[in-house]
């Protein structure tokens, strides 16, 4: 079995994974990190109304302990969804599995691996395509059929990747399928 392994890494210290041989290309995207545009935004966006309908729950003049079990369990379910974007951004990957026979997403986190239910076939890729939707957001869009599989440089992407990254797996994936790349 001849298998290359393509590794960049950026300042960053993230690194994308790309797997090869004559049967399999598997590409590993791991998550974009805590510290990201993604993360702060989706905390944001979780933490503030929680806090504004705590505030506005206890600053009412006649406090029922009826209003106290919603804001409870209100605060509850806003708290494990921080801590799942958390955990998401930090620990999970993004795979794409492209067999002779089959291309698919698996997402990955810890041990928990979520698959594509409905992967497409190869002999229905049609396109192979570079977008730029604006200045500074690149995709890679690979249509099979009607279904889209995406890489994305955009930085609200909780698996972006970085120009760099995206050329290679474009030139890669061009190169394994046999297809040209188009560049939008």
């Amino acid at each position: 079995m001849n298998l290359f392994k393509f590794s960049l890494q950026e300042k960053c210290q993230r690194k994308i994974i790309l797997l090869k041989n004559d049967d399999l290309i598997e590409i590993f995207i791991p998550s974009v990190g805590l510290f990201s545009r993604f993360t702060m935004l989706s905390l944001i966006f979780l933490i503030f109304p929680a806090y504004l309908i705590n505030f506005f729950i206890l600053s009412l003049p006649n406090q029922n302990p009826r209003f106290f079990t919603p804001v409870i369990i209100f605060n509850l379910l806003i708290s494990i969804i921080a801590i799942a974007v958390i955990l998401l951004s930090e620990f999970s990957q993004k795979r794409l599995s492209i067999t002779r026979k089959k291309i698919s997403w698996t997402y990955e986190i810890f041990s928990l691996k979520i698959k594509d239910p409905f992967p497409a076939s190869i002999p229905s890729i049609i396109r192979i395509a570079k977008v730029q939707h604006s200045w500074n957001r690149y995709f890679l869009e690979i249509w099979a059929g009607r279904k889209l599989y995406e890489l994305s440089t955009g930085e609200f992407s909780p698996f972006a990747v970085t120009k760099p990254e995206l050329d290679l797996v474009a030139k890669e994936l061009s190169n394994w399928i046999e297809l040209t790349l188009l560049q939008d």
